[in-house]
């Protein structure tokens, strides 16, 4: 296993000792579990980084990539509803993993069908990503501040999950068209 593999694996390590740190509900502790929940999102790119520079591009890392982005971002929004809980926080949450599941299949099915994977990542979909990050890092650290921040929060999850649906609908209507277009040949 490569540099870049490890540090991606770390991602994936990283998810449980950020929702240890949230259980326990204390001041420190939720400022630690934002500082390594920003630690893991900064993996994301220093993964990348390293296999680019160092020529160890795999196939092997860049799924294992994809399966550190979903775990982190769809346990930690799953582990936040169990903490917050109440449907301003729960269906966002369902949209969104449900996006990622939709969109994840889809590629598969791509893959599977081709070997061509037609779904490049769009501006709407790294929005999304971003919109998730943000919201995600809020709610880690809302229990410490008033609750504006926990409000501008969910106002930032709920906007993560309208960007879900357009770059649900962007993908789709793009394979589909791709889909129909290799039909009629």
């Amino acid at each position: 296993m490569n540099i870049p593999s490890l540090v991606t694996i770390s991602r994936i390590i990283l998810i449980l000792p950020i929702i240890y740190l949230t259980s326990l509900g204390g001041y420190f502790s939720n400022i630690i579990a934002l500082g390594l929940f920003l630690i893991a999102g900064a993996t994301d790119f220093l993964d990348g980084y390293i296999a680019r520079k160092t020529n160890a591009e795999t196939r092997l890392g860049a799924l294992l990539d994809l399966l550190a982005d979903k775990l982190l971002v769809c346990t930690l929004l799953i582990w936040l509803v169990s903490l917050y809980g109440g449907l301003l926080i729960t269906i966002p949450v369902i949209i969104i993993i449900s996006r990622e599941l939709v969109i994840s299949s889809l590629r598969q099915f791509i893959v599977e069908q081709d070997k061509n994977n037609v779904l490049k990542v769009s501006l709407i979909a790294k929005s999304k990503t971003t919109l998730q990050i943000i919201s995600i890092a809020m709610l880690i650290i809302a229990p410490n501040f008033k609750e504006i921040i926990f409000n501008l929060s969910v106002v930032i999850l709920w906007s993560a999950a309208l960007f879900s649906l357009f770059s649900l609908y962007d993908y789709l209507k793009k394979w589909f068209k791709e889909f129909f277009k290799n039909i009629r040949r």
